[in-house]
């Protein structure tokens, strides 16, 4: 928990000095399934902060699934667009993953500790990408912040890649979280390899459920939005 706290200080730092106030857009937790087996949970936290160089979003979360323990921290414009991601994975004691990295000038520059050494990985991305990691469910608030449709870059940090995947609208379900059935937007993203991600959220955008087709995972939102 110390480093998960020093992580998300280090991306909560910004380049425009002083800042104005700090807004909790969302917060909660979602259980994680594989089939109808609950196999982990992740507890969030996304915060508007106003600042002089334009709106800032940091969102962070502590993410346990099977035996890995992953633990986010993202920074983004107003927009939803990246400037700043870091990551650590563990596996019991042991840290599996470290990664930090920033977005400018047209590409994602990072550096990748493991237990085989150190590395730098940089790549060129696309106006407009989103970052969405693997295993991590609160970053879809991003995707429907701006009520994206057609062709959106996607940059999945730990696999250091960026896919287009096609996003569109799917209408209206309800969807039930703690026993409440909320109205919720449906988006279907599919990616290149044509495996399929649906998304549900409410009227402000804040995410109730994810669907992973290809991999069997379902997030599902503890209780409703506040």
């Amino acid at each position: 928990m110390r480093y998960v706290a020093i992580l998300t200080a280090a991306v909560l730092a910004t380049p425009w000095g002083l800042r104005a106030q700090v807004t909790t857009v969302d917060e909660g937790s979602f259980t994680i399934y594989r089939g109808a087996a609950s196999i982990g949970r992740e507890t969030f936290t996304i915060r508007r902060n106003a600042s002089p160089g334009g709106d800032v979003f940091v969102a962070s979360a502590t993410v346990q699934l099977d035996e890995q323990h992953i633990s986010p921290a993202l920074r983004t414009d107003g927009t939803g667009a990246p400037l700043a991601y870091q990551v650590e994975v563990r596996k019991g004691s042991q840290v599996q993953e470290r990664l930090s990295g920033q977005v400018g000038r047209g590409r994602f520059s990072a550096r990748v500790k493991t237990p085989r050494g150190e590395s730098a990985k940089e790549y060129i991305v696309s106006d407009g990408a989103l970052v969405l990691d693997d295993d991590v469910f609160h970053q879809y608030y991003f995707l429907a912040l701006e009520n994206r449709t057609g062709t959106v870059p996607v940059i999945v940090p730990r696999r250091n890649v960026q896919l287009a995947m096609r996003v569109e609208s799917a209408g209206s379900d309800r969807v039930s979280v703690g026993g409440d059935p909320i109205m919720a937007r449906h988006i279907k993203l599919t990616e290149p390899s044509g495996a399929v991600r649906d998304l549900w959220v409410d009227a402000q955008g804040r995410v109730l459920k994810v669907q992973l087709g290809a991999q069997g995972l379902t997030a599902v939102r503890d209780e409703p939005p506040q």
